[in-house]
Parts: C-alpha cells; sequence; structure tokens
C-alpha cells in the first residue's frame, strides 16, 4: 500500500499536476541537524525575488537545453524536468508554483522512496532513489544558493547524499579538511578492491557542487581510482570564504589532509576541475607541486594574455605547467573560445586537448564516452 502512494504521487508529477500531494510544510521536510558547517556564512535573504533570479527571464522560466540534457545525465528524468518547467511560475515561496518548492518536493518524493526501500529491499533501488533526489534537490538551489530556501536546499541534497553513500559498495567518508579558521568538507569515494587506489581530488563549477558528481565519478570508480570532492570557496558549504578563481589553497589543503592517509597510493594523485574549477585546478597546476602527477582542465582555459588571465604576464606558447594536461570541451563553448583552450594544453610541457564535436560549455552530452576514457587517460599518465 505504502509504494502505491508512491507510485500515484509520481503519475500526477509526471500528468503535470500542480504539485505532489505532501501533506507538512516545505521547510519542515527540508530540517537537518544544526551541524551545517556554514555558521559564518554571508546573510541571504529568505526567499530570492523571482525578478532578481537566473531562472527567469521576462518573467518566464528559464532552462537551457543543455542543462537539461545535463541533469538528465546526472539522474533526473527528462519528461519530469519538462513536465516541472510548466508549473513553475516564481523563484521562492513556500507552496506550489516556486522554483525551489517544486524542485524540492520531488527531491522529497525519491528521498521517502529511498527510507521505504531502505527498509523493504531492495538496497541497489534504495540508493538510486537516494541519487535521483539528490539531482533534484541539487536544481532547487540552481544555480547558486542566494536565499534561505536555497540554502536548505541544498542542505536536503548533502543528507540524501550522505543517505545514499551508506549504500555504497565502499560506503562513502565524509572527510574534515582544516581550512584557514574553519574545515573544508570533502566526499570521499573509494573503487571496490583496490587496496591503495590513486586518487582524483575533483573541483565542480559555480553551479556543480560536491554532491552532484555521482554519476562521473562511477565511470572513475570502475577504473580503480578513488575521488574526492569538495566545495571549493565561495561556495556550497565553503561560500563563508571568498572565490577567487586564481587562489587553490583550498586545493592544496585537501592535498595535504589526503597525503597523510594510508588507505590511497599518495605517488599517484591527480586534479580534476570543471568550468570555475577547471580554472581553479589550473591555477594549483601553475604551482608544479611533484605531488600532482597530471591534471584535467574541464571547459576551462588560463585564458593566456587576457586581462583575466591565470598566468599575468605569459604568453601562448609559455611552457607553464610540469604536469600532464589534458583539456576537454565541445567547440561552441561561449565561455572559453578554442583559441583558448589550444593555448592552454600548449602551456604544459605534455599537453593534449580534446575538442567535443559542437558541443557546448562542458558539452556533457559526451561524458558517457569522455569521462571513462579521460581515466584511461589518467591511468597512463600516472602510471608512467
Amino acid at each position: 500500500m505504502h509504494m502505491s502512494r508512491f507510485g500515484e504521487t509520481l503519475r500526477r508529477a509526471l500528468r503535470g499536476s500542480v504539485t505532489i500531494a505532501l501533506a507538512v510544510p516545505l521547510f519542515a521536510l527540508l530540517a537537518v541537524s544544526a551541524g551545517f558547517a556554514q555558521a559564518q556564512a554571508p546573510a541571504l535573504p529568505q526567499y530570492l525575488a523571482t525578478d532578481k533570479s537566473p531562472n527567469f527571464k521576462d518573467g518566464k522560466v528559464l532552462l537551457p537545453e543543455r542543462r537539461i540534457r545535463a541533469y538528465t545525465y546526472l539522474g533526473a528524468n527528462e519528461n519530469i524536468i519538462r513536465q516541472t518547467l510548466q508549473r513553475i511560475v516564481r523563484q521562492g515561496g513556500d507552496a506550489p508554483g516556486g522554483w525551489v518548492y517544486e524542485w524540492s518536493v520531488l527531491g522529497k518524493y525519491y528521498e521517502d522512496r529511498g527510507d521505504a526501500l531502505v527498509k523493504t529491499g531492495p538496497l541497489h533501488a534504495a540508493l538510486k532513489a537516494y541519487m535521483t533526489s539528490s539531482v533534484y534537490y541539487a536544481l532547487a538551489w540552481f544555480p547558486r544558493i542566494s536565499s534561505v530556501q536555497q540554502a536548505k536546499a541544498y542542505e536536503a541534497q548533502l543528507r540524501v547524499y550522505q543517505k545514499g553513500g551508506k549504500l555504497f559498495d565502499v560506503p562513502l567518508e565524509v572527510v574534515k579538511v582544516p581550512y584557514k579558521d574553519g574545515n573544508i568538507i570533502t566526499y570521499f569515494h573509494r573503487p571496490v578492491g583496490v587496496e591503495k587506489p590513486p586518487l582524483v581530488i575533483w573541483c565542480g563549477g559555480v553551479d556543480q557542487y560536491k554532491a552532484n558528481h555521482y554519476r562521473p565519478i562511477q565511470d572513475m570508480l570502475a577504473k580503480g581510482f578513488a575521488v574526492a570532492t569538495l566545495d571549493l570557496p565561495g561556495f556550497g558549504e565553503s561560500r563563508q570564504w571568498p572565490r577567487d578563481p586564481s587562489n587553490p589553497d583550498a586545493i592544496f589543503a585537501v592535498l595535504q589532509t589526503y597525503l597523510k592517509r594510508g588507505d590511497i597510493d599518495t605517488t599517484r594523485i591527480s586534479l580534476y576541475g570543471q568550468s570555475f574549477g577547471g580554472e581553479v585546478t589550473l591555477s594549483a597546476a601553475l604551482r608544479n607541486d611533484p605531488h600532482v602527477k597530471a591534471v584535467v582542465a574541464m571547459c576551462s582555459g588560463l585564458n593566456l594574455g587576457m586581462k583575466n588571465s591565470l598566468a599575468p604576464g605569459a604568453k601562448p606558447g609559455d611552457k607553464l605547467i610540469d604536469a600532464p594536461l589534458l583539456v576537454v570541451d565541445g567547440t561552441r563553448d561561449g565561455f572559453f573560445s578554442v583559441a583558448d583552450l589550444m593555448s592552454t594544453y600548449q602551456s604544459a610541457k605534455k599537453g593534449d586537448l580534446w575538442l567535443l564535436g559542437r558541443g557546448e560549455h562542458c558539452a556533457v552530452e559526451y561524458w558517457p564516452v569522455v569521462i571513462p576514457q579521460m581515466a584511461d587517460w589518467l591511468n597512463e599518465k600516472i602510471n608512467r
């Protein structure tokens, strides 16, 4: 009977009904423990005004097609995304029609489904439900945390990701990294059957925080890598510190903490960053730390010769990075030109450039093929 009610709820969502029927207020649904490490983050308004939200243009809800492709790849259902967008008429508010509300209701539905399946089984279905929930909660706070309501959605995403993490083949480990006056919270994912795996330190972009990467991480785990994800300063649980693409201190704080572990191969550590996270990762690569054996910059560049260059004074053609570097992006990225991508990979003593057809920024539609091949590239470089 319990599962039949779930099924009826989802059928109503797919029919485009006003909302999934839940009897308790949204903020009550999103309540979490008081241990959330953001006490010093900047104060936020309760709700973000619709006319100030990047999710609306000319009063109408907006989610670009490349974003729909991306969240479908991450685990959402494309039809549910499109149906939900039709119901959204404003950014905030604890009622049907709000951006945060509608996505959070979906997140809570799948979270409840996971909770039920943990008790009845099968556990693999519970894990799938939790990870699906995580994606919808991520849409609730997308593209950034600009209100208390969005912050609660992010807390809910972290809660459900950690619930799912208990069901991973190797359970997720939450690792605190000392940083300045607090801690950066990292999520440590480990592969099955590898005693001391190589490590990838994984940084997302301005709208892809540490619990958004479950799908690509599965491809990395399958290739024998361990992966540590984090929120860079300015974002997620690290937004109490200022963002700065030219400052990779947070990455090196994570590196130093993981170098002390006995359950990874500290001689085979790589860095991965996408979009803004790619810029910070490239800034880290410029320091040429001998512990870093390879670097991947996904949809990112050094901007050599430009005002916002990550290497002021350097010019295209200069050899700046000692570690092997892989630069990956679509040819229609509106943020990083092909010329910038080329000068970025050429800045490494050993660089490679993968251009992904007519893909836009990050070209996520190629990721099911590209991420496993990227893992192979990393294995090749770190095992030399």
